[in-house]
């Protein structure tokens, strides 16, 4: 059950890292430069949603399999209770970009096409200012996250060298 319990957080844990990776160096970048801007946008749009979907359901298995660890004391206390601190500081964060910060970027962005469409360009900058400024913001919370979570795959590799007896 144990081992079972590990591989579960370590899928978890690799499948979040691998979908920030992927969609930060390759989907999007590759979304800006094949895609016409407009087009581009409405793409990221529809996906961003599902890929916080996705770190979400990550963090809450990854939560669930390193708790039980702590409780059956397979993990030690404070390596694993480290392991936890940081997923569950990546879910929140995940989980207010999803909830807040992409919701007020979408409402910008509309902003912005109405003022275009409008012809009002002074309106239009500086929404768009406000959106970059948001835009930046998730870009740095993205790489936030994925730092927090290698550091937490290290915090991980480290209970597990810590027990090399149990396998």
């Amino acid at each position: 059950m144990t081992i079972a319990l590990g591989y579960v957080f370590l899928l978890s844990w690799a499948l979040w890292m691998g979908a920030i990776v992927f969609f930060l160096f390759v989907v999007a970048p590759t979304a800006f430069r094949t895609l016409e801007v407009e087009h581009a946008g409405k793409f990221i749009r529809a996906v961003f949603p599902r890929y916080y979907l996705v770190g979400l359901v990550c963090a809450l298995f990854g939560l669930m399999s390193g708790g039980l660890l702590i409780a059956m004391r397979f993990w030690p206390w404070k390596g694993g209770s480290t392991v936890l601190v940081l997923v569950f500081g990546m879910m929140v964060m995940v989980f207010w970009a999803r909830q807040r910060l992409v919701p007020r970027m979408n409402s910008l962005r509309d902003e912005a096409h109405e003022a275009r469409e409008k012809e009002d360009e002074d309106a239009r900058e500086e929404v768009l200012l406000r959106w970059q400024r948001l835009h930046r913001l998730s870009v740095r919370l993205n790489l936030l996250v994925l730092l927090l979570g290698l550091a937490a795959g290290w915090a991980w590799l480290n209970c597990w060298l810590v027990l090399p007896g149990r396998y």
